[in-house]
C-alpha cells in the first residue's frame, strides 16, 4: 500500500488514541511510540479539556518531538503523526 493511501486511511479511521486531561505523560508517549511502530501513521484526538485552538499546534509539535515522529496534519483537535518523513515519499 502506498504512503498516501495509508494517510487517507488514517484520516478516515477512528482515532488510535485520545489525549485527555492527564496531558502528555510518560505513559501516553510510550503508547504513541507503540502505535507508531505498529501502524506507521496514527491519528490522535485531543479532548476539549486539554486542547484549545491556541495550543493544539504546540501540543502536536511537543508530541512529535518527544516521539521522534513527523507531524503530518492538524485538523481541529485531530493530530496525524507519521513514523517516517512524508517528503521523502513524494
Amino acid at each position: 500500500m502506498d504512503y498516501q493511501q495509508e494517510f487517507k486511511n488514517a484520516l478516515l479511521s477512528q482515532p488510535h488514541c485520545i489525549l485527555g486531561k492527564n496531558g502528555i505523560s510518560h505513559e501516553f508517549i510510550t503508547h504513541v511510540l507503540q502505535l507508531l511502530k505498529r501502524y506507521k501513521i496514527i491519528k490522535i484526538k485531543a479532548l476539549r479539556s486539554i486542547a484549545t485552538r491556541a495550543n493544539i499546534n504546540e501540543l502536536a509539535n511537543k508530541i512529535s518531538n518527544l516521539t521522534n515522529s513527523h507531524l503530518l496534519d492538524v485538523r481541529g483537535k485531530i493530530i496525524i503523526l507519521s513514523k517516517y518523513d512524508f517528503e521523502k515519499f513524494n
